[in-house]
């Protein structure tokens, strides 16, 4: 048997599991950005509530309560404390900054209700 009775079938195999591999990477990315985009928008509104009910408050105790309203469900445990940043805004009103771009995801800016 000569070395190209083995490199000629393995050679397609490989490219396969490539393109395969490829594909599977780029559903599995979906899957994150979807995840991590529902968990935060479905508490983007009670966020925003905890904003306008904590102005005035000290921003590591709103960046906490941020965080403990991130992790009730639905909540894919993806966003960690450290991701979180409250700051005043322009106009006086808190806004939440989720930094998501350590997972590949653009950051989300929640502003408090009022």
């Amino acid at each position: 048997m000569n070395k190209w009775q083995i490199i000629c079938p393995v050679a397609p195999l490989l490219v396969a599991m490539i393109i395969f591999g490829s594909i599977h990477e780029q559903g599995e990315r979906r899957v994150l950005v979807s995840a991590v985009a529902r968990q935060v928008d479905g508490h983007a509104g009670d966020i925003g509530e905890l904003l306008a009910a904590m102005r005035g408050t000290n921003s590591t105790v709103v960046e906490d309560a941020t965080f403990q309203e991130l992790q009730a469900m639905p909540s894919t445990s993806l966003i960690s404390r450290s991701m979180i940043r409250v700051a005043t805004a322009g106009d006086g009103r808190l806004e939440c900054v989720i930094d998501t771009s350590s997972l590949g995801i653009p950051s989300r800016t929640i502003r408090s209700s009022r």
